[in-house]
């Protein structure tokens, strides 16, 4: 078994499907060979072999979560939607190990379907003492940028912007982040008009403090980026955007 993981982890799955054969070889009803049948298919996305792989091993161990977990995966990636939502439901709910599992699942599943608040809704329940809830605040932040309703789009921005202090995003993908943010901003101010008493990233949404604002992050980036073209890049960007190149 672990030997099958092993060979998924390195992306060789005939060696892996291969085990599996040998363990089913060994007792037909071994649950552990068709567990890593299941393994398998996902990386090869053959969807309809891995919800039947995992609805078989589910039918073995009806108590355990591990299998409901992997055939709410699996009929996810099916585009099985409603089985999969019920299914994540039911980790979520049973079990403290398993509330990240399922509230992730149920975001994507939301988000998916275009029901942005109820996939926002899945991942605040990730709770603070959760090892997954800087990821959490990540994914709540990514939502939070896009698909913006024009009419509240400066306030989730804001709200973008507040969940990347305590996502796990890296230095260079945080920088990366911030320019989004402060790029859709300005945008917006420009099109619509300023709206002093909203903030992103304690910066008023007026162009010129934005303007400041996202100089600082283009430069930023540039400090991080590994590469000297879009280093350049960045700080010529930070330069046209500056205030005062507007007199």
């Amino acid at each position: 078994m672990w030997a099958g993981d092993a060979a998924l982890r390195a992306d060789q799955v005939p060696l892996a499907e291969q085990m599996a054969r040998r363990i089913l070889d060994t007792d037909p009803w071994e649950w552990r060979g068709v567990w890593l049948q299941g393994l398998a298919a996902l990386s090869r996305a053959d969807h309809t072999a891995a919800v039947a792989a995992f609805n078989a091993v589910y039918g073995q161990l009806p108590g355990e979560l591990a299998p409901k977990l992997a055939l709410a995966a699996a009929c996810e990636a099916a585009d099985e939607a409603a089985v999969a939502e019920r299914l994540y439901n039911t980790c979520a709910r049973t079990d403290a190990a398993y509330v990240a599992s399922g509230q992730f699942g149920l975001a994507r599943i939301a988000a998916r379907a275009g029901q942005r608040d109820a996939s926002l809704q899945a991942l605040d329940r990730i709770p603070p003492t959760s090892r997954a809830f800087g990821d959490a605040r990540r994914a709540r932040a990514l939502l939070l940028a896009s698909a913006l309703d024009p009419a509240h789009a400066l306030e989730d921005l804001g709200r973008a912007a507040n969940e990347i202090e305590q996502s796990s995003m890296q230095p260079v993908e945080r920088a990366d982040v911030r320019i989004r943010l402060l790029e859709s901003a300005l945008a917006h101010v420009k099109a619509h008009g300023p709206q002093s008493g909203v903030q992103i990233e304690g910066t008023p949404a007026v162009e010129a403090p934005l303007r400041r604002s996202l100089e600082a992050a283009y430069r930023e980036a540039a400090r991080l980026s590994p590469d000297r073209a879009r280093r350049v890049q960045l700080v010529d960007t930070a330069n046209a955007v500056r205030p005062r190149t507007l007199v």
